[in-house]
């Protein structure tokens, strides 16, 4: 019984945030309280107040939700018991922008990130992006030293200059295809971006540009 009511009040939690996704995509996140996430999802406001204290720990969680799986995937690329880095985090990057291609969403939530209003939440959702930025760019800076130790990047480059560019060109990518959907495609322009990038700082033969994702790394290989 107590699994099953776990699994109950997990399923409203989801609920919850599946339709705080709906609101802060069709209204934003300013013009959205707890009350419509509550009709929204079929629950009482007290249900919502039973899981999310407010509207930014909603936020929060829905960001959570879908992030989490993202870093573990990236985290895995900088793993010593492999020797393809740079394999790794391109793989990494493109079923990322494959599923933000295919799933609506997982899109939806980026937009919601990348949209900026004066509110109390989305100043709270700035800062979980800025601490997330930086993560990332940690995680690039590894992936690219470890591609330096094994000989497979260019002379000269700087592997913190590599991750602010890759960050700054992905994060165009994103925003171009949320402004102009019917000009760029997220998996087109993302997999074009990416190879130029790492084309410019890694040696010929590591990678074949335009080439299909290749097998990610296992927890077991992290």
């Amino acid at each position: 019984m107590a699994r099953k009511t776990k699994e109950a009040a997990q399923a409203t939690r989801e609920g919850i945030l599946d339709a705080a996704q709906s609101c802060f995509h069709e209204f934003g996140v300013a013009n959205t309280s707890l009350a419509m996430i509550g009709e929204r999802a079929g629950y009482t406001r007290g249900a919502v107040y039973w899981h999310f204290k407010n509207k930014t720990e909603v936020l929060t969680a829905m960001i959570d939700r879908e992030r989490v799986p993202f870093i573990e995937r990236l985290r895995r690329t900088t793993s010593s018991r492999r020797n393809t880095p740079v394999l790794d985090l391109r793989s990494a990057l493109l079923v990322s922008f494959r599923e933000l291609a295919t799933d609506e969403r997982l899109r939806n939530m980026m937009e919601i990130m990348l949209r900026n209003d004066l509110s109390v939440e989305s100043q709270a959702m700035q800062q979980l992006q800025l601490e997330a930025s930086r993560e990332e760019l940690a995680i690039f800076s590894a992936a690219f030293e470890r591609a330096r130790e094994l000989g497979q990047l260019r002379e000269g480059v700087d592997v913190d200059t590599v991750a602010r560019i890759i960050s700054t060109s992905l994060t165009g990518v994103l925003y171009s295809a949320m402004l102009e959907p019917e000009l760029f495609e997220l998996q087109r322009d993302g997999t074009q971006t990416l190879d130029a990038v790492f084309g410019a700082f890694v040696k010929p033969g590591v990678f074949v540009p335009g080439a299909p994702p290749e097998a990610l790394p296992t927890d077991d290989e992290a």
